[in-house]
């Protein structure tokens, strides 16, 4: 056991925090197993294999490799090296241990120290991890390839996990389904197309139908409302609407839809591209929102040339 002896450098460190409905000891364990690590600590997307020497002085190794086809040539099977070593080990209290990652094959390396500090708060546990860059140039680049955003998934599937599910499972599966598509746009560019009503309306349907209009309240508890018709207006057609749940912008938007279900769409900054994930509540069959909704990210995609210059992603 070591003791910390450097304080949190705010000007470096990205901190998320997140309880979680187990005790300290659960928790604890699936960040040190390497068979629980590997199963939630990847990002949407993306596989891990793990080796954890977890004491003071020990090496943690983790490679991550692009599993999903949608994330496009630059990740999809491309394996992106990671490791490290434990600075700090208190039993179902504390982690500290250096990472070194690159951010895209071939990259060099960046360097950070993780801090994790595990609470009781009653029968749960309150998880709190500090990412600290050994530079300022570092910070900005995790900034920059949306380090917040990998964690928040990550985190994610490490929920699913204590609650004894098997993590990622949600998607395409049961009555979840996430698609992930990258943009050859700038993070700013795609979030107005996704909430500009005057580019909503050039994208936002699927094949065979038209938006004729939009109106958006883009804040918290704001309504959202886009007509639906068919192009050859054979039928009035309907209209899609509901409130904005939470709203982060640049990176985040959550809608629940009039009938209750959820939307949610987050926007990962990876090296000038945008990194969509759309995780839907789904009303209709897999296959038929499958399609449906590969047509509207398919729109979005050839709009979002027309806007910036480059080619479709």
């Amino acid at each position: 056991m070591t003791k910390a002896t450097d304080p949190i450098a705010a000007d470096r460190t990205l901190t998320t925090t997140r309880v979680f409905d187990a005790p300290r000891a659960l928790v604890f364990k699936a960040w040190t197993d390497a068979k629980q690590f590997a199963k939630w600590f990847p990002p949407d997307g993306f596989t891990a294999d793990c080796d954890l020497d977890v004491r003071p002085g020990g090496r943690l190794r983790v490679d991550m490799k692009g599993a999903d086809p949608a994330l496009g040539p630059d990740f999809y099977e491309k394996v992106f090296p990671g490791s490290g070593v434990y600075k700090e080990v208190v039993a179902n209290e504390r982690l500290a241990f250096t990472f070194a990652a690159a951010a895209d094959e071939g990259s060099p390396p960046m360097n950070m120290l993780m801090t994790v500090i595990f609470e009781d708060e009653g029968r749960k546990t309150k998880l709190t991890i500090h990412q600290t860059a050994d530079t300022v140039a570092d910070y900005e680049a995790l900034v920059k390839i949306g380090a917040s955003e990998g964690l928040r998934q990550s985190l994610d599937k490490l929920t699913a996990l204590l609650a004894g599910k098997t993590p990622g499972a949600a998607q395409g599966k049961g009555r979840m389904l996430t698609l992930t598509r990258i943009f050859d746009a700038p993070r700013e560019l795609v979030w107005t197309a996704y909430t500009d009503p005057k580019h909503i309306v050039k994208w936002s349907f699927a094949q065979d139908w038209e938006a004729p209009f939009a109106e958006t309240d883009v804040r918290t508890g704001g309504a959202f409302r886009t007509g639906m018709r068919p192009k050859d207006h054979s039928d009035e057609g309907f209209v899609f609407e509901g409130k904005y749940r939470e709203v982060t912008k640049p990176a985040r938007l959550v809608q629940e839809l009039s009938d209750g279900r959820v939307i949610t769409t987050s926007f990962d900054d990876v090296g000038g591209k945008t990194k969509v994930t759309l995780t839907v509540e789904m009303a209709e069959s897999e296959e038929q929102e499958r399609t449906g909704y590969g047509q509207i990210l398919d729109n979005l995609a050839m709009h979002l040339a027309t806007l910036s210059g480059r080619k479709k992603s």
